[in-house]
C-alpha cells in the first residue's frame, strides 16, 4: 500500500462495534428497572389522587350524612380502574367534641410492600 491510501481498518471497525454494543447492553438493562419505577410512581400518584379526591368529597358533605357516620366505609365503585380500592374511616369527637377525623385509604395491586396511600383530615359541625 501507498502511503497516501489511507483508510478505516477491520481492526478498528471491529473495536467501534464491540464499544456500540456495550453501550447498547448497558442501555437495555436499564429499562426494566426503569419501567417499574416509573409504574410505581404512576400507581402512587394515582392511588394519592384518589384519596385526595374522596376527602374533598366528604369535606363537601353535610356533617350529618351517612358516609360520614362513625366506623369504617367503603368505596361503592371498588374496585376503582380494576387496580385500587378506596375505604375510609370516620371517628366522632377526635380529637375534640363535635369533631370527626377521617382518614381515607386507597390501596392497589403492586409486587412491593407500600401499596396504599393514607390520607387524613378533621371535619368539624362549624363550617
Amino acid at each position: 500500500m501507498l502511503q497516501s491510501e489511507k483508510g478505516i481498518g477491520l481492526i478498528e471497525i471491529i473495536v467501534a462495534m464491540l464499544i456500540f454494543a456495550i453501550g447498547i447492553t448497558a442501555a437495555i438493562r436499564t429499562l426494566p428497572v426503569s419501567n417499574a419505577a416509573t409504574t410505581r410512581a404512576r400507581n402512587l400518584t394515582m392511588a394519592t389522587n384518589l384519596a385526595q379526591q374522596k376527602i374533598e368529597i366528604l369535606m363537601g358533605t353535610p356533617f350529618n350524612n351517612a358516609d360520614l357516620t362513625a366506623g369504617a366505609h367503603n368505596d361503592q365503585n371498588n374496585p376503582i380502574e380494576r387496580i385500587y380500592t378506596r375505604t375510609w374511616t370516620v371517628t366522632d369527637n377526635d380529637p375534640l367534641v363535635d369533631m370527626k377525623t377521617v382518614t381515607v385509604t386507597v390501596t392497589y395491586l403492586s409486587g412491593s410492600k407500600d401499596n396504599a396511600v393514607t390520607l387524613s383530615t378533621y371535619m368539624t359541625s362549624r363550617r
